[in-house]
């Protein structure tokens, strides 16, 4: 973030807090319900979404070493992305050209070559076919034609981007639509990865996302949990494109501007928490202990089941404190999941039992959740949907 930008956010936080006003919209705008039940919408959003769209799948730390390997099918098509000897990352479909089995299971981890379990037929970390089990006995096979499936991918600013189908090439610049900037800033090629793990929801993948759009529930829901340290219902609101950036601010902030007199010196990253919408599918946050990703996605092919992806990484500046104190790292994870699966997504999961009753058909995004008006419009204007339009009187 460019340090005038940092300054602007800043400032809109301190007048917010001075004023208890906030960003908001012109307007309340109306969702309908069928959005989270549509059968039809969710393979459109399936084929859209998650197969012809650009995807962050991490950050550049996951794959450190030539060799270090992420197997993944979250997206519904299996995915190998590795790096090379030289320091390349490729992604490919994660399928032996023999007869289509995963070549390597999900997961992590460090090889010099990929052997699938089926036949053991093997390939380098390009991705080329380099051996044939039994080969004179199988019959004649070009293997330059039998590489693995080969899909558009691309790293920068730290971030790894992957479209899980063929053809074209993947413009990061594009994709980031104006916070290439804040990527830059946040230097996220040296924070480490530390953590992982997946949260099952009995909910729509989009309603699960819509529980990070918006801090008006923090002073009731998180009444326990997050209200004592961040402050409810203040957040700036910017929008890049497809894309959404929100900035809330902890309950010291004011008393951290207090003993800095220059606010180009406030330290940022100690007094916000930063809230990213990367279109589609991922909530990424900047908070003091590290960088979250989280990759959100239907599951199951049904429309009332998601799986919410969290990769957690390390802010580099806090890595000795959690060194020194490393039972923290743990309680940090059991705390995070904690707030997400027992009180954010379990309000998630009632909605979705609303939606699937039939009896309302539609929920309010009120003018205190403007994040909530773009993320809609952002995935219905991916699928060349007609927009939500704001209303003064609902």
């Amino acid at each position: 973030m460019r340090a005038d930008e940092r300054i602007r956010v800043l400032n809109t936080l301190r007048e917010g807090i001075a004023s208890g006003t906030s960003h908001s919209a012109e307007g309340v705008m109306r969702s309908p319900l069928s959005d989270f039940t549509s059968r039809s919408l969710l393979e459109q959003e399936q084929s859209v979404f998650f197969r012809d769209t650009p995807l962050l799948m991490g950050l550049s730390t996951d794959l450190n070493n030539p060799g270090d390997y992420w197997a993944d099918s979250k997206t519904g098509v299996p995915i190998l992305m590795v790096r090379d000897d030289d320091g390349k990352f490729h992604a490919f479909a994660n399928m032996c050209r023999h007869r289509g089995a995963q070549v390597v299971p999900d997961g992590r981890g460090n090889r010099n070559q990929f052997s699938c379990p089926f036949h053991a037929w093997t390939y380098n970390k390009r991705g080329n076919l380099i051996a044939i089990n039994k080969e004179k006995k199988f019959g004649c096979v070009a293997k330059d034609d039998h590489s693995l499936v080969e899909f558009p991918s691309a790293e920068k600013y730290g971030m790894l981007w992957v479209k899980p189908s063929l053809g074209g090439e993947i413009d990061v610049d594009a994709c980031l639509s104006g916070l290439e900037e804040d990527m830059e800033a946040w230097e996220l090629n040296s924070h480490p990865y530390a953590r992982e793990q997946d949260i099952h929801a009995n909910t729509n993948w989009k309603l699960a996302i819509d529980t990070f759009g918006e801090n008006y529930h923090f002073d009731v829901l998180h009444s326990q949990t997050l209200a004592p340290s961040i402050r409810g219902n203040l957040q700036t609101h910017d929008v890049y494109g497809k894309n959404y950036r929100m900035v809330f601010a902890y309950q010291h902030f004011d008393k951290v501007a207090e003993k800095i007199p220059q606010m180009k010196d406030w330290p940022m990253r100690f007094m916000t928490l930063t809230v990213y919408f990367i279109y589609p599918n991922v909530i990424l946050l900047v908070d003091p202990g590290g960088v979250d990703v989280l990759r959100i996605f239907p599951e199951d092919n049904q429309t009332n089941k998601s799986v919410t992806c969290q990769r957690w990484y390390l802010n580099p500046q806090s890595m000795m404190h959690f060194m020194t104190n490393s039972h923290e790292l743990e309680d940090r994870f059991i705390g995070f999941n904690a707030v997400i699966q027992n009180e954010d997504y379990r309000v998630a999961e009632s909605t979705q039992r609303t939606a699937d009753s039939g009896l309302v058909d539609h929920i309010l995004f009120g003018m205190n959740e403007p994040a909530l008006h773009h993320y809609h419009n952002a995935h219905r204007e991916g699928l060349g949907r007609e927009a939500l339009q704001l209303q003064t009187a609902v």
